[in-house]
């Protein structure tokens, strides 16, 4: 008993005539015939009453009719339940995105996105960068956004936005008349830095190696705004991305550029090779 064979018997019904169903259906009579007689052969039943010129139903005919409406109307409703599901889940984006990078760029940019794709379904993870390349391929994420240096043939990347990380000193530090710093200059400092649950931590301890030292570090938290505190205080010195340092605009701090090496920032949109592109991500990326 095939899905097709019920829909052809519903229609002969229907229309009490072979010929007006063919011509609904667009397929032949022979066809709707030889799907009717399989549907009684495999019954062992007769469906409806053969030589008779008007069409009409045995019992067990009624009780198939009535079997196959409701197999149908269910095949319909669950149908379009799927179709709402793919649709939804199809202009659905899961965006792992760091606080700093939202707070410093991003923040914009999901506002323009949520103005134009008002039906789309936009889900945040806040989770550091560290961990956004693990939960793309887990299928946890369909896009995330990690710092530069980051190359793993596993994704495909576009830059966002690229600025640069800067020297942080209170005023009253020693360096605070200085407008550009060599890196050598910093070995002997005690720096305030953020966990190493954060990728930039990676990539400040490799600038800092690049430069001929290990970075002395004194004190970490994963709260930025409580470093450059304690910087203020003259507890310490950091460097941070530089949007994120002007963003706490205080009188107490002096950003100082940085040289030999500079330390170029630059935040990375990427997914996962081999995995699906939604809707949601499409839209995502062509705003970028």
């Amino acid at each position: 008993m095939t899905f097709n064979h019920l829909k052809y018997f519903i229609e002969v019904v229907n229309q009490k005539s072979f010929t007006k169903a063919s011509e609904k259906l667009f397929i032949s009579q022979s066809t709707i015939s030889k799907a009717l007689s399989s549907l009684e052969a495999e019954l062992n039943t007769t469906l409806y009453e053969h030589g008779n010129r008007e069409f009409i139903l045995t019992q067990t005919g009624q009780y198939l009719y009535d079997f196959a409406k409701d197999v149908l109307g269910y095949w319909n409703v669950k149908e379009d339940e799927l179709i709402e599901k793919i649709k939804m889940d199809n202009d659905k984006l899961k965006l792992g995105l760091p606080p700093t990078a939202g707070s410093i760029f991003f923040f914009g940019l999901i506002r323009q996105f949520k103005v134009k794709n008002p039906t789309t379904q936009l889900i945040i993870n806040d989770a550091t960068s560290k961990f956004i390349p693990d939960m793309l391929l887990e299928g946890k994420l369909d896009l995330g956004i990690v710092i530069e240096p980051f190359e793993d043939t596993r994704f495909i990347k576009k830059i966002a936005y690229q600025t640069e990380s800067v020297l942080v000193v209170s005023s009253k530090h020693k360096l605070a008349n200085q407008d550009t710093v060599s890196f050598k200059e910093l070995k002997e400092e005690l720096f305030l830095q953020v966990t190493k649950d954060f990728q930039y931590r990676q990539v400040f301890e490799k600038i800092c190696l690049k430069a001929g030292f290990n970075p002395h570090i004194s004190f970490e938290s994963n709260q930025w705004d409580m470093i450059l505190e304690m910087v203020a205080d003259n507890q310490g010195i950091t460097i941070l991305p530089l949007p994120l340092v002007e963003k706490y605009k205080s009188q107490n701090v002096k950003c100082i550029h940085l040289t030999d090496p500079c330390f170029p920032w630059a935040l990375t949109v990427i997914r996962a090779k081999g995995h699906p592109v939604t809707q949601g991500m499409k839209k995502f990326i062509e705003l970028l």
